[in-house]
């Protein structure tokens, strides 16, 4: 019986490593990484399919390396726009900055930047949940109630066609449930907030020939009013517009309205409007992002204006981090508190790029050239510049540690994550290579460490960083650089007693 007394089905088959409520992009990948790692997972949505409306539309380098870790990669890109450039306009129509457009791989093996139908990047990654055995899929189902017992986490669900009601068990409970999470609401975490508070018209368009529109994104500065133009892939464009104090936002989705606010750009006989919807642009980040079996990632963790097109690389970037912590816990036995180090380190960078992406609005009403350039190099667009390093977590306080590593090419020609695969990589030059016996090499395979002797770009790579060894994590993120193999074996027995402690290291 649940606590409003319905009859709920319940059987003992129906346990679950892992329970994820919320399907979108960060839900889905998330389960592609749980299942990768052999995690018994179910997945909830209300929606009995991928919801075919417009919504996120940018991703990045380093989100299409975690697609590539999954396999879809090359189901993804085709469906993708790699970024052509970007203009920024003073009032008086002066361009005042531009962005280089995207002209070849970047540092993570892939184009730094790429415009993205939501949609589209949805049914991918679910359609690399099909064939997995270990994740039951649960659509057009609603999620009535989370709670937390002391042997499992109950997730009571709504069938909505049939309207049966039941309930299943897992260890943890993951929200990727959204702004107004439900899971994060029941485990009362505290959201921080950085007193952003706007509403913004979103309007998507499909266009025909006859529409004469940029094929760069745009940006319209304006005082109290800027607009934001997106080309986002295909036939499809975007107009934001800052909505003033004064406007009604309920008639702001008018249809009427619209073709007059887009009167300067487009005509009714160039395009058909598919979707207009008032958001209001937040800044908020969880204090906490798990207590005990509840654990939130994506929007249910953290929201963020779209000025730099963060918002569905955050909560990628989220279920990267999670799912190695989570199968380390579940399969390994690493303690629970590995999980405390997912908040720890993915708030402290959702902050940094919260507070830059609000800073960035700003420059929306007056743009300034030298502002914007700073900016972009703050968050490492284009390659350029350093993206910033992880909170306080799992990685060393050295140079590296806590900082995206890249994806180069070996000597084979293969990118170095499909040698390594969804673990924790040890990149090593020929002469640390000869100084690990087989033994330990073995020893560390079997506890979630993949050994790669660099080669090709690899190599390059160490030179670079002037190390004969990188540790770096599933997520691609580095634990940490060597300098010798004493060192490099030292850190990695520690390291596996903490990920895997019933691994044997002599």
């Amino acid at each position: 019986m649940s606590a409003g007394g319905e009859c709920l089905t319940m059987n003992s088959s129906n346990d679950y490593d892992v329970a994820v409520v919320g399907l979108g992009p960060v839900g889905g990948v998330l389960c592609n990484l749980l299942a990768l790692q052999g995690l018994r997972v179910v997945a909830f949505d209300r929606e009995p399919g991928v919801l075919q409306l417009p919504r996120g539309v940018g991703i990045d380098g380093e989100i299409m390396r975690v697609v590539q870790t999954i396999g879809l990669a090359e189901e993804l890109e085709p469906r993708l726009k790699v970024f052509r450039g970007a203009q920024y306009l003073d009032v008086n129509g002066n361009v005042v900055a531009t962005r280089p457009g995207i002209t070849g791989p970047g540092p993570q093996g892939w184009p730094n930047r790429y415009n993205v139908h939501q949609p589209d990047f949805e049914e991918v990654v679910r359609s690399g949940l099909t064939d997995r055995p270990n994740v039951d899929l649960r659509l057009s189902h609603e999620v009535r109630e989370v709670r937390s017992e002391e042997d499992a986490g109950i997730v009571v669900a709504e069938n909505r066609q049939t309207g049966e009601r039941f309930s299943v068990r897992s260890r943890y409970i993951v929200g990727c449930d959204g702004a107004r999470s439900l899971v994060r609401r029941t485990a009362k975490l505290v959201l921080d907030d950085f007193g952003l508070n706007e509403p913004w018209l979103v309007v998507d368009f499909k266009i025909n020939s006859r529409a004469n529109l940029p094929d760069i994104n745009t940006h319209y500065a304006h005082p109290e009013q800027p607009v934001i133009y997106v080309h986002v892939v295909r036939d499809l464009r975007r107009f934001e517009f800052k909505l003033r104090p004064d406007e009604d936002l309920d008639k702001a989705t008018d249809s009427d309205v619209i073709w007059q606010r887009v009167s300067r750009w487009l005509k009714p006989d160039q395009a058909e409007l598919v979707r207009a919807a008032v958001y209001t642009h937040r800044s908020l980040v969880a204090r906490t992002w798990r207590v005990g079996r509840f654990i939130v990632a994506g929007d249910a963790a953290h929201q963020t204006p779209p000025f730099l097109g963060q918002g569905q690389c955050a909560g990628v970037r989220d279920a990267a981090a999670l799912a190695w912590r989570l199968g380390a816990v579940i399969q390994q036995g690493a303690s629970e508190s590995l999980l405390d180090t997912y908040g720890d380190e993915r708030g402290e960078h959702a902050r940094f790029y919260i507070k830059t992406a609000t800073t960035f609005g700003t420059v929306l009403t007056s743009p300034d050239r030298n502002t914007i350039e700073e900016l972009n190099l703050r968050v490492g667009r284009e390659g350029r510049g350093k993206p910033p390093r992880l909170g306080p977590g799992m990685f060393k306080m050295d140079a590296v540690g806590g900082r995206l590593a890249p994806q180069p090419r070996l000597a084979s020609g293969e990118l170095l994550d499909d040698v390594v695969g969804y673990r924790f990589g040890v990149i090593v030059n020929s002469e640390i290579r000869q100084q690990l016996s087989a033994d330990f090499v073995d020893a560390i395979e079997k506890a979630g460490f993949t050994t790669v002797e660099a080669s090709g770009g690899a190599a390059e790579w160490l030179r670079e960083l002037d190390a004969q060894a990188v540790v770096v994590r599933p997520d691609r993120y580095y634990y940490g650089a060597f300098s010798d193999a004493a060192t490099l074996e030292a850190e990695l027995r520690s390291l596996a007693s903490q990920l895997a402690p019933a691994a044997v290291l002599d």
